[in-house]
């Protein structure tokens, strides 16, 4: 029996606070334009067969490659696309709808470009660490005294090592280039 059947709330799992670029999206199967179309007409040598969607669909492509990961923030950037592709390649033909969730998991799970995934697990693994800075202390409740909190510090360690083992690996990839 679940704990909302009992009365009693039931936890759920959120995100760092500090992780502020992160992308949601879920598995709701919304149809993703940029792989699925080129996909299904890929016996074709050029999708659009020539039209003006051709270029139209190579502009949203290279606004995704040229800002992904890039200073821009995840959430700006699906905006962006969902603007570009709403505005700019949706009215040139009978295109489905690109929702934002799905132009989240074409960005997470579509595009793999190993430098950009690198990035996305810096990313991560910074955002862990500062959210746990701010959590290594607790104040003793009876004499307001400061403790360390061995739980939480013991994690931020484990995550600072793996953070340093992740640049290396990282600065190892850039130097094989």
């Amino acid at each position: 029996m679940p704990n909302e059947d009992l009365g009693e709330p039931s936890s759920r799992l959120v995100r760092a606070p500090a992780d502020a670029d992160a992308l949601d999206c879920d598995d709701k199967g919304d149809v993703c334009f940029a792989c699925n179309f080129v996909k299904q007409n890929s016996k074709i040598v050029d999708p659009f067969n020539g039209s003006e969607s051709s270029d139209a669909y190579d502009d949203l492509m290279n606004l995704i490659s040229d800002n992904y990961s890039k200073g821009i923030s995840n959430p700006n950037l699906v905006e962006m696309i969902f603007v570009f592709y709403e505005r700019e390649v949706r009215p040139l033909g009978n295109y489905p709808e690109w929702t934002r969730n799905s132009i989240s998991r074409h960005l997470l799970y579509h595009t793999n470009n190993e430098d950009v995934l690198m990035q996305e697990a810096t990313s991560i693994l910074y955002s862990q660490i500062q959210s746990i800075r701010n959590k290594t202390w607790v104040e003793n409740a009876q004499d307001g005294t400061l403790e360390p909190h061995h739980k939480n510090i013991f994690l931020m360690d484990k995550l600072i090592r793996g953070l340093g083992d992740h640049l290396t690996k990282k600065k190892s990839r850039k130097t094989d280039k």
